[in-house]
């Protein structure tokens, strides 16, 4: 684990990430960049952040300096990357929302641990999973990845996340 202080919760769920085929950790990252794409990853877990009267924290890739349409951009190559991976051509964007992705029940299982994390947990997952993405060791498999962009590294996202966290 590159982030340190945090939640058994966290642990466990980045442990048991690690062990799964590279298909099962991209349907993982399209998944909670879904997630991140629909600004539902926030502290209330509201589905529909936008619509409440209050502020709330949402978290955005424009808060660690990527543009704003950053994580689009990664979806749909993580979108382009599971159709070659599976020979299929079923899965595409539509409105933010991806379509076509077949979820089994070890991905259930994942998606449901990490959907029982509170928002600063989720921030320390996705700050594990920057890191290791862009160091290129998140996949068993050598796969060309998409970078962030040319001056930001995984440590410094992750850095930036977890300022933001506290």
């Amino acid at each position: 684990m590159y982030i340190k202080n945090t939640t058994n919760n966290v642990i466990k769920l980045i442990e048991e990430l690690e062990i799964k085929e590279d298909l099962n950790k991209l349907k993982f990252l399209i998944y909670i960049f879904g997630l991140l794409n629909n600004n539902q990853i926030n502290e209330d877990n509201e589905a529909n952040p936008n619509l409440i009267d209050r502020d709330i924290k949402i978290f955005t890739l424009d808060i660690v300096g990527l543009s704003y349409n950053a994580c689009t951009i990664l979806l749909e190559y993580f979108v382009m990357l599971y159709n070659s991976l599976t020979n299929a051509k079923n899965a595409y964007i539509d409105n933010t929302n991806v379509i076509g992705v077949i979820y089994d029940k070890d991905d259930k299982t994942l998606i449901s641990k990490f959907e029982s994390l509170d928002f600063n947990e989720k921030l320390d997952v996705f700050s594990e999973i920057i890191i290791r993405y862009d160091n290129e060791t998140y996949f068993k498999d050598k796969i060309t990845i998409l970078t962030f962009d040319s001056k930001s590294s995984g440590f410094n996202i992750a850095k930036i996340i977890q300022e933001y966290k506290n």
